[in-house]
């Protein structure tokens, strides 16, 4: 059997860096400075962790293979679940005063959520993984737990790294915090919708509400 490591397959460059603010450039919008470069960090060590070289070449599912988006790439649903979740917070807090919420912690949650993605998605990891999964599985990490991985690894504080492993599957097997339930649910409200709205392939719904019907969308 043969032992793999997850570890950068090339260096960070300033280029790969200014690639993530121009295809996710709401991270801007993130109030604290280091927590944005630790944000842009983490997109930028998952990258290299990959064969991609930038987020607008992550093919636009949530997981591999369902559901998936008519047309796009990742970049469409991360930042439409980073604008997502920042309205949810907004109506709360504007509308019951007594509402607390970390803002720095929620939109760096919300910017890396998927940040585990390029790992699952890679297409040679993809191949490795179904050639012998009674190796090392398939996937052996989901994007969630791989992106709580990248999170800690480039010092991003554990509240965030919390929010990249709950929004998914895995939210549902542990307590989950007030800003990551803000983020689990724009990230699946925002599938489930773009699945109603005719966005998402029909051959690629599973997995998404059984009473979920989708319109078609206009031509």
């Amino acid at each position: 059997m043969i032992q793999h490591y997850s570890r950068p397959r090339r260096p960070v460059t300033d280029l790969l860096r200014q690639n993530i603010m121009e295809d996710f450039p709401e991270i801007a919008r993130i109030p604290d400075e280091a927590l944005r470069e630790k944000v842009v960090d983490a997109w930028a060590y998952s990258l290299c962790c990959s064969d991609f070289t930038r987020i607008t070449e992550i093919p636009p599912d949530g997981n591999p293979g369902a559901p998936v988006l008519r047309q796009g790439t990742q970049a469409d649903h991360l930042r439409g679940v980073f604008r997502y979740a920042k309205v949810i917070a907004l109506e709360f807090e504007q509308a019951y005063p007594e509402t607390q919420i970390d803002w720095n912690i929620l939109l760096a949650g919300a910017a890396c959520h998927d940040v585990g993605k390029p790992y699952e998605f890679d297409p040679s990891n993809r191949q490795r993984w179904a050639a012998a999964p009674a190796d090392s599985g398939f996937p052996t990490f989901r994007h969630s737990v791989f992106g709580m991985h990248v999170c800690l690894t480039v010092g991003l504080p554990d509240e965030v790294a919390h929010i990249a492993v709950g929004h998914s599957f895995e939210g549902q097997h542990m307590g989950v915090s007030a800003e990551c339930t803000i983020v689990r649910q724009a990230d699946h409200g925002w599938w489930h919708v773009a699945g109603a709205l005719g966005l998402i392939k029909p051959e690629t719904m599973t997995g998404l509400a059984a009473n979920l019907t989708a319109r078609k969308p206009a031509v």
